[in-house]
């Protein structure tokens, strides 16, 4: 991707009027709305009711004072690409004090993986990855209480902000990671030699990709392993999967979604047509570990799953209160009785399709409450790369706010231990195909 080069100064500014128009109303939309989104912006040293005093200049001329006396008075000659990455690191610690997890900026190279994510390919391990929070941890009982920690650059209270660390969220079949013994819920805590301490999710894959055939090792914490655990693994190139599809047994349909990129809705109508053609009577539609992605690619499958009068798919709310329904946007294709598996690794657009079809009663969600993430986002591009930010909450059709609860399941089934998705001993699955077959004979 080529980027237009422009001076340091004129990208701070750019950046800050940007976060000054989110201060004072404006809403940016990307058009097919990606993954989640956050909320407000604190302005620490300000009294309070001096909010637009906050909003000038005036920290763009502080930040080119003090960029002009590192570039004249530093020891060394400072090259321009440190110059640049100075800049981003300056956007970066803007964003910090909204502790927001999704909202980050992205530098032209993290820019491009992010595109080259949702096309479906890159240069990696196979693992999908996400935020999961890690609680705060409280005094033991009889030990007191202890002061917050205060942050000594922007003021915020430190240890009563919510804590998070890069998660795995399921290797992908067949992938280095996958054959290297990486499991869903690893934490990922350190790339290499480099601790992975405060960083989101881009700047963990970004430290993970690198070329072919090269070696990364991966630092992580097991659940009930008590050391963590060193696992070394050889880069390849990964084409993502959108979709698994197969016929089982009893003309039962089986339809898995890895993800929402831009060949989810492609492939999931073509699975569909197949499904037509075998006359299967029932489908099972499996999104559990599935992220999340593209918000419109979630709004076409479900659109080709629901009822013509089941219309509205998902709406979004911003923080003025505006309130924006998003409608079905194609025919149905899948008219056949359907259950739908999910766990507490579907998240986003997962929630978003599997909440539409509770609501509207299409079919029976079984397994494990999802991830809770119902959070739009907006991807802004920059003169040099782009910033992803959280805009809107996004509710089901029937105005349930997911981000709070999750969408629960009408059927709770936890997957046994040791038991992986889709094997021979996958018992949420097993659950599932037992109430497909009930539906389908009183069909």
């Amino acid at each position: 991707m080529k980027h237009t080069h422009h001076s340091q100064l004129t990208v701070m500014i750019y950046v800050l009027t940007v976060l000054a128009a989110f201060l004072i109303g404006y809403r940016a939309h990307d058009g097919f709305g990606t993954k989640p989104v956050w909320a407000a912006v604190t302005t620490p040293g300000y009294a309070e009711g001096t909010l637009d005093n906050a909003i000038s200049l005036r920290p763009v001329q502080l930040f080119q004072e003090a960029l002009d006396h590192v570039k004249q008075e530093y020891v060394e000659p400072v090259p321009a690409k440190s110059q640049n990455e100075m800049v981003y690191s300056a956007i970066r610690g803007m964003l910090q004090p909204l502790n927001d997890p999704y909202t980050r900026y992205m530098d032209p190279k993290e820019y491009a993986d992010f595109n080259s994510d949702n096309v479906g390919h890159f240069v990696g391990i196979g693992a999908t990855l996400n935020m999961a929070e890690i609680p705060a941890i409280t005094p033991k009982e009889g030990q007191g209480t202890t002061a917050p920690v205060i942050c000594p650059v922007c003021g915020a209270k430190i240890s009563e902000m919510k804590h998070y660390r890069v998660a795995v969220v399921e290797p992908l079949p067949g992938s280095p990671a996958k054959q290297a013994g990486i499991q869903p819920g690893d934490f990922i805590l350190k790339v290499d030699s480099t601790a992975t301490d405060g960083m989101t999710v881009a700047d963990v894959a970004d430290r993970i990709r690198g070329p072919k055939d090269t070696k990364v090792t991966l630092t992580i914490a097991r659940k009930g392993i008590e050391k963590p655990l060193s696992i070394t693994i050889t880069r390849a190139n990964i084409e993502v999967p959108a979709v698994e599809s197969k016929v089982l047994d009893n003309h039962i349909g089986y339809l898995r979604l890895f993800s929402f990129n831009e060949k989810t809705s492609i492939e999931t109508r073509a699975a569909l047509h197949d499904f037509e053609q075998a006359h299967v009577s029932g489908v099972v539609l499996d999104l559990r570990n599935n992220p999340g992605g593209l918000m419109r690619e979630s709004i076409h499958v479900a659109s080709m799953l629901l009822p013509p009068e089941d219309r509205v798919i998902v709406s979004t709310k911003d923080r003025s209160g505006v309130e924006q329904p998003y409608n079905r946007a194609e025919s149905q294709i899948c008219t056949v009785p359907m259950v739908v598996l999910v766990n507490k690794g579907s998240a986003s657009a997962s929630e978003i399709l599997s909440g539409a079809l509770k609501d509207y009663q299409r079919s029976k969600i079984i397994g494990e409450t999802t991830f809770g993430k119902a959070l739009v986002q907006t991807v802004i591009p920059l003169s040099q790369g782009a910033m992803a930010i959280t805009t809107a909450h996004y509710y089901t059709p029937a105005g349930h706010d997911v981000g709070k609860k999750g969408v629960a399941p009408d059927i709770t089934v936890k997957l046994d231990k040791d038991v992986t998705i889709m094997n021979e001993k996958d018992n949420q699955a097993q659950q599932a195909i037992l109430i497909l077959k009930q539906e389908m004979a009183a069909k």
